[in-house]
């Protein structure tokens, strides 16, 4: 049986460095594939300058919602124009690893795909001449609802999920209200007890440079940035964001994730810290390395969590 992925790429104003993440497209091992591209720009002149290499991959070219790019990536996940065995989110200046899908794919093979399963892994950062910076964390403790309720591990330039993984996307709501596609996805397929592959083995290379919307979540300056974020209450409004989502979909989330998710509630919502280092500790949340947990405990000081 050949499996036949859909390539999900959700495009804004790609201006210089789309050309090579075709490119690596075409370069892949595994050929059965469709490239279906949603565009949030402002207008298309984009696409005279990529007509060409967008034909010769048959890419289908949809008008984005134009809210943001998490909604781009989640509105394109549930067209119904899609029909694959696995899906892949891409990002429009990246460039893969021409063994990527073929790889990913006997990971995948070997699994029970009626379970949503929803795969994620490391990437090589490069800045805009594609020289290597570095790589992104490596995450050594298990994925689990519990870490995603406040981090997330999967970058979504990295992730393929099965059917039955687009199947709890395709049973929320059109409207729904997430911080980014990526995030909220590791949590619904924890929360609805899927299963989440994290990857030690870098098979993107993600191009750092201005124009990001996410930067690279390494080194010293990427801990001062989150620190910031945290002492301006950013994290606090992004999991009340994710909090309100969840609800949402609540329907969807097992017994255990439904009773992790009220103590996250609780322990958000209490006014003495004691009571919420309490209310922690019950609900078994954890974030990857000990200073991303020492940061928990000094926003839950500060409730800025």
């Amino acid at each position: 049986m050949i499996f036949k992925y859909s390539i999900l790429i959700a495009s804004h104003e790609p201006k210089y460095y789309l050309l090579e993440q075709i490119e690596s497209i075409q370069d892949q091992t595994h050929q059965s594939w469709s490239v279906f591209l949603s565009d949030d720009s402002i207008s298309n002149e984009w696409q005279l300058k990529y007509s060409e290499h967008l034909t010769k991959i048959g890419a289908k070219i949809l008008q984005g919602p134009k809210i943001g790019f998490a909604s781009n990536f989640l509105s394109l996940a549930r067209n119904p124009e899609l029909q694959s065995d696995l899906y892949a989110f891409c990002d429009q200046d990246d460039i893969w690893d021409k063994n990527k899908l073929e790889d990913i794919l006997q990971i995948f093979t070997n699994l029970d795909n009626t379970i949503p399963r929803l795969y994620c892994g490391r990437t090589i950062i490069v800045d805009s001449d594609n020289q290597v910076i570095g790589q992104s964390p490596l995450f050594n403790r298990a994925p689990s609802f519990k870490n995603a309720l406040i981090q997330n591990i999967g970058g979504g330039n990295t992730m393929v999920f099965n059917n039955a993984a687009r199947n709890l996307l395709l049973a929320c709501p059109l409207n729904l209200h997430v911080v980014s596609h990526d995030w909220f996805f590791y949590q619904l397929v924890t929360g609805a007890e899927g299963e989440v592959i994290y990857d030690p083995k870098p098979y993107v290379k993600y191009r750092q440079h201005d124009a990001n919307l996410v930067g690279a979540n390494i080194g010293w300056s990427a801990r001062i940035r989150r620190i910031k974020l945290l002492l301006a209450g950013r994290f606090k409004d992004w999991n009340e964001v994710n909090v309100n989502a969840l609800l949402t979909i609540s329907h969807l989330l097992s017994p255990e994730s439904k009773k992790t998710l009220q103590l996250f509630i609780l322990t958000r919502a209490s006014n003495s810290f004691l009571t919420r280092l309490f209310w922690l500790k019950r609900s078994g949340l954890y974030r990857q390395t000990f200073l991303g947990n020492l940061g928990l405990i000094i926003g839950l000081i500060l409730r800025k969590v």
